[in-house]
C-alpha cells in the first residue's frame, strides 16, 4: 500500500523530540521521556530494548497499535554515529517482537 489515509487516533502516539539532541546521552534521555518508559529504565541499550519488548510497556487494549514518532530525526545518523545504528536495530527488534504478539508498533522517522 503505497499511499493511504491512515487513522491515528485509535492508537496510542508516543513523541520522541529529537531537536537539539547531540549526544547518546541525551538520545536515550529523549528516548524515555518520548517513550514513557518506566523509572528503572537504566539508560542503556540494552535496558531500551528490555523496556520496548516487555508487556507491562505497552498500556492498552488487546491489538491497540502504537506508533513512534522520532521528531527531527533527519541527519541521526551523522549526529550519533554508530549510536543511531544501534537504535535503529533495536527499534526493528521490538516491531517484529510486537508483531509476534500481534500487536503493531510501528516507528516514523520524521
Amino acid at each position: 500500500m503505497k499511499n493511504a489515509v491512515h487513522d491515528f487516533r485509535a492508537e496510542t502516539v508516543l513523541k520522541v523530540d529529537l531537536k537539539g539532541v547531540r549526544s547518546k546521552k541525551a538520545l536515550l534521555e529523549a528516548l524515555a521521556a518520548g517513550l514513557k518508559l518506566p523509572r528503572h529504565f537504566g539508560h542503556n541499550w540494552d535496558a531500551l530494548a528490555d523496556c520496548l519488548m516487555d508487556d507491562g510497556w505497552a498500556k492498552g487494549p488487546p491489538g491497540a497499535s502504537i506508533t513512534a514518532l522520532l521528531l527531527d530525526s533527519k541527519g541521526g545518523d551523522k549526529r550519533f554515529g554508530d549510536d543511531w545504528t544501534t537504535l535503529l536495530d533495536i527499534l526493528d527488534e521490538a516491531c517484529i517482537w510486537w508483531g509476534e504478539k500481534d500487536r503493531v508498533f510501528r516507528v516514523v522517522l520524521a
